[in-house]
């Protein structure tokens, strides 16, 4: 696929991704507005880069939440974490300030504007002067 017809596609991709991130960040809105409960790690899986989680009981079903690699540490077994559960989509969040969301959107917003910005037409023209 040359370069020209990717783009549409990689736009569309982003496009998408904006929406379902701005979408999520409504979300994650309501969810820091609802108060947190403590909950107790009863796995830890710590240790590589992008899979670290933690594994608590809630309703006698085990549920995965994902942490950071450095904040996984400081969740062992035993340990309490404070966490708000979201029953519409039947998943754990944990309140960080909007910190996640706000990242994911600006990195789908800003790589967004770098496909849509057309830089062979702008580096055309400035090399003809």
């Amino acid at each position: 696929m040359s370069e020209q017809k990717a783009r549409p596609f990689i736009i569309g991709i982003l496009a998408i991704g904006i929406v379902y991130n701005i979408y999520f960040y409504r979300e994650s809105i309501k969810m820091e507005k609802v108060a947190s409960q403590n909950f107790v790690v009863e796995k830890q899986y710590c240790g590589s880069r992008k899979n670290n989680s933690i594994e608590i009981r809630y309703k006698e079903n085990l549920y995965k939440v994902r942490v950071g690699s450095k904040e996984c540490s400081k969740y062992p077994v035993g340990a309490e974490i404070k966490l708000v559960y979201n029953d519409k989509y039947d998943y754990f969040y944990k309140q960080d300030g909007l910190v996640t969301a706000r990242y994911r959107l600006f990195f789908f917003s800003i790589t967004l504007l770098v496909y849509i910005i057309p830089w062979k037409r702008i580096f055309k023209k400035n090399s003809l002067h």
